[in-house]
Order: C-alpha cells, then structure tokens, then sequence
C-alpha cells in the first residue's frame, strides 16, 4: 500500500471511531515518516473493526450551544482524548462499546469538564447519550439523556 492508501484507511478508522486522534497523528507520522523503498509494513493499520462489527455503539451527540466565540468541547474516553468539536455548532460521535464500563470526560474551553460514568452497558446494543449544556453553571451538565437502539 502506498502512502495515501494507509492515510484514507487511517482516516476511515478514525471517523468509525476505532482510533481516538492521539493514535492517529501518531500512526499518520508514522506513515509520512516511511520511505517509498522501505518494505516494512506498518503494522498499527492492521488494526481490525472488531469492536464496531460484533459490539454495539455509543453515539454522543450535542446539539449545540449559542456562544459569541466558539469554545471547543474535548471528549475523553476512558482518559484517553477521543475528539475535539465545537460547542456552538454541536456534534455527533460514535464510539464502539467494547466494555460494559465507559467514563465519558467532557471537558468545555479546557476549564470546566464533567465526568459520566457509564456502566452495566450490553455490548451488543446501541445507546446514545444525549448531552444538555447548563447555562446556569456554564459547562455540560450532570444530567444527561441516554437511550438505547437496540
């Protein structure tokens, strides 16, 4: 595979949510750090879609919130940075469930963050997890909506 093959691949694993961005800026120099001669493969983009196949899915979405100056909201997957999205604008992120455990992190203008906990998770099953922003606080508020899909 050349170049631009490993680059689509790794971008499609990004969007299917089986790699957060740290992994991928470390796989994507990885790939633009290897040579056109060299004949090692790069193993990291073997990375199978088990857990989107077989598991369920865990769509967080936002609607979005009305700022003068758009703050980016960062998500966190069990510590580890999943994604950045704007806050105004909202968004949507799917993440396979690869353990009935979760801990979702939201952290809104790298000041104010709140902490899920989600537990007792089918991994089989589809869930989103619908987040409410708390003016009165102004950070994503503790309540939150979840829903199962099957």
């Amino acid at each position: 595979m050349d170049k631009l093959e490993n680059l689509k691949k790794l971008k499609q694993l990004l969007d299917d949510g089986a790699l957060s961005e740290k992994e991928c800026v470390e796989m994507k120099i990885q790939i633009l750090s290897k040579t056109n001669n060299e004949k090692e493969s790069i193993q990291n983009l073997n990375v199978t879609k088990k857990g989107t196949e077989q598991n369920g899915i865990l769509t967080i979405s936002f609607s979005g919130q009305w700022f003068l100056f758009d703050a980016k909201t960062k998500l966190f997957v069990n510590d580890d940075l999943h994604c950045t999205h704007s806050t105004k604008q909202g968004f949507n992120v799917r993440i396979p469930i690869i353990t009935d455990k979760i801990s979702i992190k939201v952290v809104l203008a790298s000041i104010k963050s709140t902490l899920y906990e989600l537990q007792e998770l089918d991994k089989s099953k589809n869930y989103t997890l619908g987040l409410i922003y708390d003016t009165a606080w102004g950070k994503y508020s503790n309540k939150f909506n979840i829903t199962e899909n099957g």
